[in-house]
């Protein structure tokens, strides 16, 4: 039976771990043909995943799969990645904007360059290979554009200050405030860019986890907030997909979190092949 993104072409970018692998498998699982990206082609040892890696899953799936190696901090770089994926395929439908970048320190010991990468990759990325597709998604008929963000785009409580509560201690040790601004701007652009885009049907979204996601980068480099709910991949790739394989007029300019989402559509998280509901998890 044709999977509901049978022959979709969907671009992921950070597809060689976590996340981004993630519903890379998932989208293919669904018979889309998989465009993934990211800097790290052969595993390095440094951090588990690579595009080699997340490739031949997909393509153990029987699904198409095209790796484009490119930096998206450097826009000459990043500028060859639609054009690749439509010489490719032909075309592009899906655009998922996952790849992300993070420095977590207090806002007054940020430095310029990594104020200015973190907006490049977070923000500036997503919106120029949203302009990149977009016409092919609406010569195609309509389109699906996914902005992955961050639940540190939330305010923290203002004063008089909890020194208790956890979420007020996360920001004052771990410092997110700069990641959390840049995925702030970020649905803010999805948001406005969502309407501008209606008559053409290509839906955009932001999508998040409610706190934290048991990545394999999150787990190695330890930025996960102690005490955080801690969700797996599988929610948010199926998430990713309920997002993506909807009319576009249905869900569009929605910034949703990833268990809330699939509890209210009734969908249930499976495993990245997408044969069967993942064990010991609830919705």
């Amino acid at each position: 039976m044709p999977g509901i993104l049978e022959n979709r072409v969907a671009i992921i970018t950070g597809a060689s771990r976590g996340i981004g692998a993630a519903i890379a498998l998932r989208f293919a699982a669904e018979g889309a043909r998989v465009v993934i990206t990211a800097r790290t082609v052969q595993p390095d040892g440094k951090l588990p995943g690579s595009l080699e890696e997340t490739a031949a899953r997909i393509r153990a799936l029987g699904a198409q799969c095209l790796c484009v190696q490119a930096d998206l901090g450097d826009p000459v770089d990043r500028a060859r990645i639609v054009p690749e994926a439509i010489a490719h395929f032909g075309g592009v439908d899906v655009l998922v904007n996952n790849a992300a970048w993070a420095r977590f320190r207090p806002t007054v010991k940020q430095a310029p360059k990594d104020t200015r990468l973190a907006f490049e990759i977070n923000y500036f990325a997503p919106l120029e290979l949203s302009q990149q597709a977009i016409p092919s998604m609406a010569e195609r008929g309509g389109g699906w554009i996914l902005n992955l963000s961050s639940a540190t785009s939330n305010h923290p409580a203002p004063a008089p200050y909890d020194a208790a509560n956890r979420y007020f201690q996360f920001h004052v040790h771990s410092g997110p405030t700069l990641y959390g601004s840049t995925k702030a701007a970020l649905e803010r652009m999805s948001a406005g860019l969502a309407a501008e885009l209606c008559a053409r049907r290509i839906a955009v979204n932001t999508l998040a986890p409610v706190e934290a996601v048991a990545s394999e980068g999150a787990l190695e480099t330890g930025t996960i907030d102690a005490g955080a709910h801690i969700e797996p991949v599988e929610a948010m790739a199926e998430a990713a997909l309920a997002l993506c394989s909807r009319p576009p007029e249905q869900l569009s300019g929605r910034c949703v979190l990833s268990l809330p989402l699939l509890r209210e559509l009734g969908v249930g998280v499976r495993t990245l092949d997408g044969r069967e509901p993942l064990e010991g998890f609830m919705l």
